[in-house]
Formats: C-alpha cells, sequence, structure tokens
C-alpha cells in the first residue's frame, strides 16, 4: 500500500509519462524556488504544462521508496539548494499496477447497483473485498455469496429480536415472519406478511442453505445477481426496525 494522496500519484503519473516519452531521465534535478521546486536544465516537455511540485510531494514519494534524494543546502545559508532525484523500479511498478489497486472488474456484475456506496455496510465489507482477487474467480463468488447469506441471516435475529443463534434457515424465518412472528406486527396486511416469509425462506432455501453445506462456484453473472438480491433483502429488512 502507498501512502501518497491522489495529487501525489498524479505527479508520479506525470513524471514516469515523461521519462516513457522520452522528455526526462530518470536522474533529474529540482532547484529550490520561492517555496516550490522546479527542473534543472534542459528538459524535452513544456514546463508551463507540467505539474507543481512540491517538497512535500518529493518527500512522500521518497518515503514511499519510488524515487532516492538527495538533498543538497547551500554554504552560506544553509537552506535547501537543490535536489537530485532518481526513480526507482517500484515507481514503475507503482503506475503499471495502479498503486495496487485491487481488480474492481467485479462491479459490472452486479449491476443495477454498480454505484455500491449504498450497498450495506456489513455485506459490503464481508463480501466485497473478496471479489478483489478477480471477478472471473467463481470460488471468490462462491465465499462471498455464502458470507452474504450469514449476514442475512444475522440480521433476521437482530431486527427480529432472536436471540436462539441455533435457530436457523426456514424455521428462523417462520419466527420472524410467521403468523405470531415477532415482525408480524410491522406487516398490517396478512398477504404481505405471508409473501415477506416466503420470499426470504425462498432466498435461504435456494441461496443459503446449499452454500452452507457445500461448494457452489458461481458465474460472476449469478453471483452479482445474488449479492445485489441479498443487499434489497437487507435493506427490506432494516425498514421494519
Amino acid at each position: 500500500m502507498y501512502n501518497l494522496t491522489d495529487n501525489q500519484k498524479d505527479v508520479l503519473k506525470w513524471l514516469i509519462s515523461q521519462v516513457r516519452e522520452g522528455n526526462l531521465e530518470e536522474e533529474f534535478s529540482l532547484v529550490s524556488l520561492y517555496g516550490g521546486l522546479d527542473f534543472i536544465g534542459q528538459v524535452r516537455f513544456d514546463r508551463d504544462k507540467a505539474p507543481v511540485i512540491t517538497k512535500g510531494t518529493i518527500d512522500a514519494l521518497h518515503n514511499d521508496k519510488l524515487l532516492h534524494c538527495q538533498i543538497s543546502y547551500s554554504n552560506k545559508t544553509g537552506v535547501e539548494s537543490s535536489r537530485r532525484c532518481t526513480l526507482t523500479g517500484k515507481a514503475y511498478e507503482a503506475i503499471d499496477s495502479n498503486f495496487d489497486a485491487p481488480d474492481n472488474s467485479f462491479v459490472k456484475h452486479i449491476t443495477p447497483l454498480a454505484d455500491i456506496t449504498h450497498f450495506d455496510a456489513e455485506l459490503k465489507s464481508r463480501c466485497l473485498p473478496i471479489l478483489g482477487t478477480g471477478a472471473a474467480n467463481e470460488k471468490a463468488w462462491d465465499n462471498a455469496v455464502r458470507n452474504a447469506g450469514v449476514v442475512l441471516e444475522e440480521r433476521l435475529r437482530e431486527i427480529g429480536g432472536i436471540s436462539d443463534s441455533t435457530l436457523v434457515g426456514r424455521d428462523l424465518v417462520n419466527k420472524v415472519f410467521g403468523q405470531h412472528g415477532t415482525l408480524a406486527n410491522k406487516i398490517p396486511h396478512s398477504s404481505e406478511q405471508v409473501g415477506h416469509r416466503d420470499l426470504y425462506a425462498g432466498i435461504v432455501g435456494v441461496f443459503r442453505n446449499p452454500s452452507a453445506h457445500r461448494f457452489i462456484d458461481f458465474s460472476p453473472e449469478e453471483g452479482g445477481a445474488i449479492l445485489v438480491f441479498m443487499n434489497l433483502l437487507l435493506k427490506k429488512l432494516e425498514q421494519l426496525r
């Protein structure tokens, strides 16, 4: 992981791009001017289009070992006069890996919620990091769906006020949404109450129970659809608090 701001990352991206385009050497010098830094000597890029490079940015890149930096000081004043910088191999690795960003290609498989900003927090923390290994990894989707089922059961217990941790599956759903269930008074119409019971019991029976007892390598399309639907069920439960 890199301890860099977006602006500091942009500066490194620009430096690497200029080296690769032949406009800048891997070793370059910067002079201190008015509290900032500017390039010394002849360069093959438009200085007016270069990003603002501050001492703090160079320090941050140096601290993350993305470049080596040797500082020179004035003999008269003792104030910094220039810096000799050398880009490291780690800098190229950072750019080529997009700073080790996880593979987020799985997001397209959970449309229409491609924007996961409002995804259930527990579902997000328990399931989505697993998918950072890659959208095509069916074993990752298997684990994500299994975790989603546990999140759903735990939420049923929490919102339904069920303290018995041994109550699972259809029995748990009936205890919450049955005719005399703990949330029965929250659903005014009996037909909707039955609908809630059948809906949650169906999800538990079709997805939660099988994945709890055996490996089911879901395709990205299947896994994404299940997570989206689990998220909707969690949202409906939250409305019954």
